[in-house]
């Protein structure tokens, strides 16, 4: 592989070829340090003889010139065009590009471990239009993430550095879903420390992975066995009920997004009721549940409940629906 290093080093020796060329022409033929340096440029670079040598040593050292500088300028020749055809220089290019966008990337998301559930939650984020980075340190994984043009990190997920990198301090969550149990709790734990406030969802396959990854630090822990398992019973047992959640979560021809919304002092449906806003009636969309602060959920809340600053409400409709309803409530999307 061609690296920016290799074609540095064969630059060093063509500048040390001239450079033991320009002393010797000084010594053995008496030119001055510029004609001696041109002497030796002219002769590596075989487009003239310069100042012709008149010894026998000054002719002997032409001729190594020639030969060292001809053979050196023919293999730098191949190296360049090998860098530059093999696509190397675009690379770089694109690695640096994606390092400058990933270090602009402000309340993003990380997604550590790009293997069977990392790529699932990848497609969902970018159905979602959110912005998020993902980190392995598994070539493959990498290979994949490049191709699928995401946003990466080659790395170690647990390692403070490859976090920093993808912008743990200025992003908003982390999915920790290596492939193993022990990597995600210190994944976790990395992150953890890391940025204290980030909100933090792990994969654990058992039930003992879901204690530590808890005490870890991880805000939700899931277990995609579970979730499987589930999902297969109440295909079996209540299929009407698992086709409706297809169609809720986007599976289906009609794709509904459930969506928390928290209300601002400044929103101008503080202090109104669900009745009065005619929420429904006007946005098409559907108020879930309320959840005020310091209380549990409110599943079934009254038209009649009253809405207050740092409400959260639980909503569902489809994407232009949810639209209106974000307007209509002036309300902040909260994770």
């Amino acid at each position: 592989m061609i690296s920016p290093k290799r074609i540095l080093a064969l630059v060093g020796i063509l500048l040390a070829i001239v450079l033991a060329g320009s002393v010797g022409f000084a010594l053995l033929e008496s030119q001055s340090p510029l004609d001696a340096f041109f002497t030796s440029v002219v002769l590596i670079s075989t487009v003239g003889m310069g100042t012709a040598p008149v010894s026998a040593a000054g002719k002997i050292l032409a001729v190594l010139l020639i030969a060292c500088g001809m053979g050196t300028l023919l293999y730098a020749f191949g190296v360049v065009t090998e860098f530059l055809v093999g696509g190397y220089l675009a690379d770089l290019l694109e690695e640096r590009s994606m390092k400058k966008k990933i270090s602009e990337l402000a309340g993003h998301y990380l997604i550590c471990g790009y293997g069977r559930v990392g790529e699932q939650v990848a497609r969902e984020f970018a159905r979602s239009g959110v912005e998020f980075v993902v980190v392995d340190s598994n070539p493959e994984s990498i290979a994949r993430a490049r191709e699928d043009g995401l946003p990466h990190i080659e790395g170690d997920a647990a390692d403070d550095e490859a976090l920093h990198r993808a912008g743990i301090i200025r992003a908003k969550g982390l999915v920790a879903c290596v492939d193993s149990d022990a990597d995600n709790v210190f994944v976790t734990l990395s992150a953890r420390v890391l940025s204290p406030d980030l909100w933090i969802v792990a994969r654990g396959n058992t039930e003992d992975s879901h204690s530590k990854l808890e005490k870890a630090g991880a805000d939700k822990v899931v277990s995609p066995y579970a979730i499987g398992g589930r999902e297969m019973a109440t295909l079996m047992l209540k299929p009407m009920v698992s086709d409706y959640l297809d169609v809720v979560t986007g599976g289906g021809e009609l794709e509904l997004r459930v969506e928390q919304l928290q209300l601002s002092g400044a929103s101008p449906v503080v202090g109104k009721s669900i009745r009065e806003l005619e929420i429904r009636q006007k946005t098409g969309a559907s108020v879930l549940a309320v959840r005020k602060p310091g209380e549990p959920f409110d599943t079934n809340p009254s038209p009649d409940t009253l809405l207050k600053e740092k409400d959260i409400l639980i909503t569902a409709g489809t994407p232009s629906e949810i639209q209106l309803l974000e307007q209509l409530l002036e309300a902040n999307k909260v994770s």
